[in-house]
């Protein structure tokens, strides 16, 4: 897990790799590891007023090769558009409520 990046509205984003033990999983022979599979996006949703705000944090598939390979056709993927500075699309919604993009490295709330 990388160091998070931060994206400003309280938004931070840690990419995620895939590096299955392949003794354990020999399915996955001759598929190569990935350091940026995926990421996390993590941010404080408030709960009930004066309470203090609970951590929500909600997991993004990127769409590449071994993904494709790998995911459920039917999984949802990003497309991203530019590594530095971040660019992703479709835009983002987490179950808490969470809606946006990540725009050259910014959140961008929709």
């Amino acid at each position: 897990m990388s160091e998070p990046l931060d994206l400003g509205s309280g938004v931070t984003l840690r990419f995620a790799s895939w590096a299955p033990d392949r003794e354990l999983n020999p399915q996955y022979d001759g598929v190569p590891d990935v350091d940026r599979y995926g990421a996390i996006l993590s941010h404080h949703h408030p709960q009930i007023p004066g309470d203090e705000p609970l951590l929500c944090e909600h997991y993004i598939t990127f769409d590449g090769e071994v993904q494709r390979q790998i995911e459920p056709p039917h999984r949802a993927k990003w497309t991203v558009e530019s590594w530095e500075p971040l660019t992703l699309s479709p835009s983002i919604a987490s179950p808490c409520g969470l809606h946006g993009f990540v725009r050259s490295g910014r959140w961008v709330p929709a």
